[in-house]
Protein backbone atom coordinates (compact mmCIF):
# COMPACT_ATOMS: atom_id res chain seq x y z
CA UNK A 1 0.00 0.00 0.00
CA UNK A 2 1.30 3.36 -1.18
CA UNK A 3 2.26 5.58 1.86
CA UNK A 4 0.54 9.50 1.78
CA UNK A 5 3.33 10.92 0.39
CA UNK A 6 3.56 8.85 -2.58
CA UNK A 7 -0.22 10.01 -3.28
CA UNK A 8 -1.96 12.70 -5.39
CA UNK A 9 -4.65 14.55 -4.74
CA UNK A 10 -6.30 13.80 -8.37
CA UNK A 11 -6.08 9.99 -7.65
CA UNK A 12 -7.76 10.34 -3.45
CA UNK A 13 -10.60 12.52 -5.84
CA UNK A 14 -11.27 9.99 -8.09
CA UNK A 15 -11.72 7.12 -5.16
CA UNK A 16 -13.53 9.25 -3.06
CA UNK A 17 -16.02 10.47 -5.91
CA UNK A 18 -16.94 6.62 -6.61
CA UNK A 19 -17.61 6.06 -2.83
CA UNK A 20 -19.74 8.74 -2.22
CA UNK A 21 -23.20 8.99 -3.75
CA UNK A 22 -26.50 11.43 -3.61
CA UNK A 23 -27.03 12.25 0.10
CA UNK A 24 -23.25 13.01 0.69
CA UNK A 25 -22.89 16.74 0.83
CA UNK A 26 -19.65 18.34 -0.86
CA UNK A 27 -19.84 21.88 -0.58
CA UNK A 28 -22.18 24.13 1.26
CA UNK A 29 -22.64 28.44 0.45
CA UNK A 30 -25.23 30.34 1.50
CA UNK A 31 -28.43 28.41 -0.27
CA UNK A 32 -26.11 26.67 -2.87
CA UNK A 33 -25.67 22.65 -1.88
CA UNK A 34 -23.38 20.33 -4.22
CA UNK A 35 -23.38 16.83 -3.72
CA UNK A 36 -20.21 14.59 -4.29
CA UNK A 37 -21.77 12.89 -7.40
CA UNK A 38 -21.80 16.60 -9.01
CA UNK A 39 -19.03 17.63 -7.76
CA UNK A 40 -16.82 14.98 -9.06
CA UNK A 41 -19.14 15.56 -12.51
CA UNK A 42 -18.42 19.10 -13.20
CA UNK A 43 -14.73 18.89 -11.78
CA UNK A 44 -13.88 15.84 -14.47
CA UNK A 45 -15.71 17.60 -16.90
CA UNK A 46 -13.96 21.04 -16.27
CA UNK A 47 -10.51 19.18 -16.04
CA UNK A 48 -10.83 17.36 -19.71
CA UNK A 49 -12.24 20.30 -21.63
CA UNK A 50 -9.26 22.11 -19.97
CA UNK A 51 -7.28 19.87 -21.75
CA UNK A 52 -8.93 19.60 -24.76
CA UNK A 53 -8.48 23.62 -25.07
CA UNK A 54 -4.89 22.75 -24.62
CA UNK A 55 -4.01 23.40 -20.64
CA UNK A 56 -1.30 20.64 -20.31
CA UNK A 57 0.10 19.01 -17.71
CA UNK A 58 1.87 21.32 -15.46
CA UNK A 59 0.68 24.42 -16.83
CA UNK A 60 -0.63 27.10 -14.26
CA UNK A 61 -4.05 27.79 -13.05
CA UNK A 62 -4.69 31.21 -11.76
CA UNK A 63 -7.44 31.44 -9.11
CA UNK A 64 -8.64 35.28 -9.19
CA UNK A 65 -12.07 34.43 -7.10
CA UNK A 66 -13.85 34.88 -3.81
CA UNK A 67 -14.77 32.11 -1.64
CA UNK A 68 -17.15 30.32 -3.71
CA UNK A 69 -18.10 26.75 -4.95
CA UNK A 70 -16.33 27.69 -7.82
CA UNK A 71 -13.28 27.82 -6.37
CA UNK A 72 -12.94 24.04 -5.00
CA UNK A 73 -14.45 22.33 -8.12
CA UNK A 74 -11.55 24.33 -10.49
CA UNK A 75 -9.07 23.20 -7.49
CA UNK A 76 -9.99 19.94 -8.07
CA UNK A 77 -10.07 19.84 -11.97
CA UNK A 78 -6.57 21.01 -11.56
CA UNK A 79 -5.88 18.21 -9.60
CA UNK A 80 -7.17 15.63 -12.30
CA UNK A 81 -6.01 17.78 -15.05
CA UNK A 82 -2.40 17.86 -13.23
CA UNK A 83 -2.52 21.55 -13.90
CA UNK A 84 -0.89 23.48 -10.64
CA UNK A 85 -3.17 26.07 -8.97
CA UNK A 86 -2.10 29.58 -8.13
CA UNK A 87 -3.38 31.64 -5.27
CA UNK A 88 -4.54 35.08 -6.32
CA UNK A 89 -5.11 37.86 -3.31
CA UNK A 90 -8.97 39.26 -4.97
CA UNK A 91 -7.51 42.69 -3.50
CA UNK A 92 -5.07 42.62 -6.27
CA UNK A 93 -5.09 45.29 -9.02
CA UNK A 94 -3.47 45.84 -12.16
CA UNK A 95 0.46 45.69 -11.45
CA UNK A 96 0.01 43.16 -8.69
CA UNK A 97 -1.97 41.04 -10.97
CA UNK A 98 0.26 41.21 -13.73
CA UNK A 99 3.22 40.44 -11.40
CA UNK A 100 1.17 37.30 -9.96
CA UNK A 101 0.30 35.93 -13.17
CA UNK A 102 3.28 36.43 -15.41
CA UNK A 103 5.59 35.53 -12.67
CA UNK A 104 3.62 31.73 -11.94
CA UNK A 105 3.56 31.29 -16.08
CA UNK A 106 0.14 31.53 -16.02
CA UNK A 107 -1.44 29.68 -18.76
CA UNK A 108 -5.36 29.62 -17.90
CA UNK A 109 -7.20 32.10 -15.31
CA UNK A 110 -10.50 31.29 -12.98
CA UNK A 111 -11.67 34.98 -12.55
CA UNK A 112 -14.91 36.06 -11.23
CA UNK A 113 -17.04 38.21 -12.88
CA UNK A 114 -17.05 40.93 -10.77
CA UNK A 115 -13.11 41.20 -11.59
CA UNK A 116 -13.42 41.84 -15.46
CA UNK A 117 -12.81 45.04 -15.64
CA UNK A 118 -9.46 44.71 -13.50
CA UNK A 119 -9.02 41.23 -16.14
CA UNK A 120 -9.11 43.50 -18.58
CA UNK A 121 -6.41 45.99 -18.20
CA UNK A 122 -3.91 43.04 -17.49
CA UNK A 123 -4.70 40.67 -20.14
CA UNK A 124 -2.84 42.40 -23.20
CA UNK A 125 0.61 41.86 -21.20
CA UNK A 126 0.28 37.96 -20.84
CA UNK A 127 0.34 36.85 -24.36
CA UNK A 128 1.53 33.73 -22.82
CA UNK A 129 -1.86 33.33 -21.11
CA UNK A 130 -4.05 31.19 -23.35
CA UNK A 131 -7.26 31.03 -21.52
CA UNK A 132 -9.62 33.23 -19.37
CA UNK A 133 -12.31 31.43 -17.34
CA UNK A 134 -15.27 33.62 -16.45
CA UNK A 135 -17.09 32.63 -13.26
CA UNK A 136 -20.43 34.27 -11.76
CA UNK A 137 -22.31 34.36 -14.90
CA UNK A 138 -23.88 37.21 -17.07
CA UNK A 139 -22.02 38.86 -20.24
CA UNK A 140 -19.27 36.56 -20.82
CA UNK A 141 -16.63 38.76 -23.13
CA UNK A 142 -15.13 37.57 -26.31
CA UNK A 143 -11.69 36.83 -24.94
CA UNK A 144 -13.35 34.29 -22.26
CA UNK A 145 -15.25 31.20 -21.87
CA UNK A 146 -17.78 30.77 -19.69
CA UNK A 147 -16.99 28.11 -16.65
CA UNK A 148 -20.80 26.36 -16.29
CA UNK A 149 -20.02 25.41 -19.57
CA UNK A 150 -16.87 23.85 -19.17
CA UNK A 151 -18.37 22.55 -16.11
CA UNK A 152 -21.45 21.38 -17.02
CA UNK A 153 -20.82 20.03 -21.32
CA UNK A 154 -18.94 16.70 -22.15
CA UNK A 155 -17.64 13.49 -20.58
CA UNK A 156 -18.37 13.12 -16.73
CA UNK A 157 -16.21 10.08 -16.27
CA UNK A 158 -12.80 9.85 -14.96
CA UNK A 159 -9.99 11.16 -16.90
CA UNK A 160 -8.02 8.17 -16.60
CA UNK A 161 -4.37 9.39 -17.10
CA UNK A 162 -1.36 8.87 -14.61
CA UNK A 163 -0.46 11.08 -11.76
CA UNK A 164 2.54 12.00 -9.70
CA UNK A 165 3.20 13.01 -6.18
CA UNK A 166 5.45 15.06 -7.86
CA UNK A 167 2.78 17.04 -9.32
CA UNK A 168 3.05 20.67 -8.33
CA UNK A 169 0.55 23.18 -6.36
CA UNK A 170 1.82 26.66 -5.69
CA UNK A 171 1.12 28.95 -2.88
CA UNK A 172 1.97 32.51 -2.78
CA UNK A 173 2.67 34.34 0.28
CA UNK A 174 0.57 37.90 0.89
CA UNK A 175 3.60 40.44 -0.01
CA UNK A 176 3.76 41.75 3.28
CA UNK A 177 7.32 41.64 3.36
CA UNK A 178 7.14 43.01 0.02
CA UNK A 179 6.59 41.48 -3.57
CA UNK A 180 4.74 37.95 -3.19
CA UNK A 181 6.80 35.24 -2.67
CA UNK A 182 6.61 31.87 -4.27
CA UNK A 183 6.42 28.67 -2.34
CA UNK A 184 6.26 25.53 -4.43
CA UNK A 185 4.27 21.93 -2.99
CA UNK A 186 4.11 18.84 -4.24
CA UNK A 187 1.00 17.12 -4.27
CA UNK A 188 2.63 14.38 -2.25
CA UNK A 189 4.11 16.80 0.51
CA UNK A 190 0.52 18.52 0.87
CA UNK A 191 -1.32 15.16 0.82
CA UNK A 192 0.53 14.12 3.82
CA UNK A 193 0.07 17.01 5.40
CA UNK A 194 -3.46 16.68 4.92
CA UNK A 195 -3.48 13.06 6.21
CA UNK A 196 -1.74 13.77 9.08
CA UNK A 197 -3.98 16.46 10.15
CA UNK A 198 -7.14 14.37 9.36
CA UNK A 199 -5.54 11.68 11.84
CA UNK A 200 -4.80 13.90 14.15
CA UNK A 201 -7.64 16.17 14.19
CA UNK A 202 -10.17 13.58 13.36
CA UNK A 203 -11.47 15.19 10.41
CA UNK A 204 -11.91 11.86 8.91
CA UNK A 205 -15.31 12.90 6.92
CA UNK A 206 -16.38 15.60 8.81
CA UNK A 207 -17.88 19.01 8.09
CA UNK A 208 -15.77 21.89 8.22
CA UNK A 209 -16.68 25.65 8.09
CA UNK A 210 -13.87 27.40 6.00
CA UNK A 211 -13.63 31.31 7.91
CA UNK A 212 -10.48 32.12 5.91
CA UNK A 213 -10.32 34.05 2.24
CA UNK A 214 -8.97 30.73 -0.11
CA UNK A 215 -6.43 32.80 -0.90
CA UNK A 216 -5.11 32.40 2.80
CA UNK A 217 -2.50 29.24 2.47
CA UNK A 218 -4.13 28.33 5.56
CA UNK A 219 -8.08 28.29 4.07
CA UNK A 220 -6.50 26.63 0.50
CA UNK A 221 -4.71 23.84 2.51
CA UNK A 222 -6.75 22.79 5.88
CA UNK A 223 -10.01 24.03 4.31
CA UNK A 224 -9.32 23.33 0.57
CA UNK A 225 -7.61 19.85 0.59
CA UNK A 226 -7.81 18.35 3.68
CA UNK A 227 -12.08 17.27 3.82
CA UNK A 228 -12.04 16.37 0.46
CA UNK A 229 -9.13 14.08 1.32
CA UNK A 230 -11.49 12.36 3.46
CA UNK A 231 -15.01 12.67 1.52
CA UNK A 232 -16.02 15.04 4.19
CA UNK A 233 -18.07 18.54 3.54
CA UNK A 234 -16.52 22.17 3.14
CA UNK A 235 -19.03 24.94 4.11
CA UNK A 236 -17.86 28.29 2.82
CA UNK A 237 -18.60 31.47 4.93
CA UNK A 238 -18.95 34.95 3.05
CA UNK A 239 -16.37 35.87 1.26
CA UNK A 240 -14.94 38.82 3.33
CA UNK A 241 -10.94 39.39 4.55
CA UNK A 242 -9.09 38.25 7.12
CA UNK A 243 -10.76 40.36 9.89
CA UNK A 244 -13.77 37.96 9.38
CA UNK A 245 -16.93 40.03 9.66
CA UNK A 246 -18.52 38.98 6.95
CA UNK A 247 -17.67 35.42 6.87
CA UNK A 248 -18.81 35.48 10.45
CA UNK A 249 -22.78 36.46 9.57
CA UNK A 250 -24.86 34.00 10.83
CA UNK A 251 -21.96 31.65 11.83
CA UNK A 252 -24.09 30.01 14.65
CA UNK A 253 -26.88 29.43 12.61
CA UNK A 254 -25.06 27.85 10.01
CA UNK A 255 -23.16 25.74 12.47
CA UNK A 256 -26.43 24.48 13.43
CA UNK A 257 -28.19 24.54 9.96
CA UNK A 258 -25.36 21.80 8.92
CA UNK A 259 -23.99 20.41 12.04
CA UNK A 260 -20.85 21.91 11.22
CA UNK A 261 -17.50 19.64 13.62
CA UNK A 262 -15.32 21.91 13.04
CA UNK A 263 -14.01 25.49 12.22
CA UNK A 264 -10.92 26.95 10.73
CA UNK A 265 -9.79 30.63 11.44
CA UNK A 266 -6.81 32.89 12.48
CA UNK A 267 -6.93 34.95 15.76
CA UNK A 268 -8.64 37.97 14.52
CA UNK A 269 -11.86 35.70 13.40
CA UNK A 270 -11.80 33.69 17.12
CA UNK A 271 -11.95 37.50 18.57
CA UNK A 272 -14.64 38.61 16.81
CA UNK A 273 -16.34 35.54 17.32
CA UNK A 274 -16.80 35.77 21.04
CA UNK A 275 -18.92 38.91 20.28
CA UNK A 276 -21.64 36.66 18.32
CA UNK A 277 -24.31 35.65 20.25
CA UNK A 278 -25.50 32.24 20.04
CA UNK A 279 -29.11 33.07 18.54
CA UNK A 280 -30.74 30.11 20.22
CA UNK A 281 -28.54 27.77 17.92
CA UNK A 282 -27.47 24.26 18.95
CA UNK A 283 -23.93 23.78 18.24
CA UNK A 284 -23.52 20.47 19.81
CA UNK A 285 -21.76 19.31 16.37
CA UNK A 286 -19.06 21.41 17.13
CA UNK A 287 -16.02 19.38 18.18
CA UNK A 288 -12.96 21.82 17.81
CA UNK A 289 -11.30 24.64 16.30
CA UNK A 290 -8.20 24.75 13.94
CA UNK A 291 -6.03 28.05 14.45
CA UNK A 292 -3.70 28.79 11.73
CA UNK A 293 -1.09 31.68 11.15
CA UNK A 294 -0.03 34.17 13.73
Amino acid sequence: MASASDMNFGDMLDAVGEMLGPEDLALAHGTRRTYWPDFTARSNRLARNLREMGIETGDKAGFYLRNQPEYTEALAACFKGRFTHVNVNYRYLADELFYIFDNSDAAVVFFDAQFTDQVELVRGRLPKLTAWVQIGGGDVPDWAVDYDCLAADGDPSPLGIDRSPEDLFFLYTGGTTGIPKLAQHTHGNEVYNAWATTQLAGLEGKTLFCGLPFFHVNAVILTGLTPFASGGTTILGSPAGYRGEGILDNFWKIVDRYKVNFFSGVPTVYANLLNKPLEESDVSSLEGCICGAA
